[in-house]
């Protein structure tokens, strides 16, 4: 009787309901999306000067010559 043979989410007034959730899903996908990408690029100079921190302690150490390090550093 309340749904005469038609399937709930396509008809009625389940598909503004089925719509709303939808947006809302796509809101927070672009919204989570968005944030990541800012944080991906504000951390690459941060990523830059761990990496040669990591040099310059491996070079101190001995673990590497200095035409290495001078090699890696201009990789970096």
């Amino acid at each position: 009787m309340w749904n005469c043979g038609s399937y709930p989410l396509l008809g009625g007034w389940m598909m503004g309901h089925s719509l709303w959730g939808i947006l809302l899903l796509v809101g927070l996908g672009v919204l989570i999306w968005t944030m990541l990408r800012n944080r991906r690029e504000g951390s690459s100079a941060a990523d830059r000067s761990d990496s040669l921190e990591i040099l310059k302690l491996r070079l101190a150490k001995g673990e590497i010559t200095i035409e290495e390090y001078n090699t890696l550093k201009s990789i970096l």
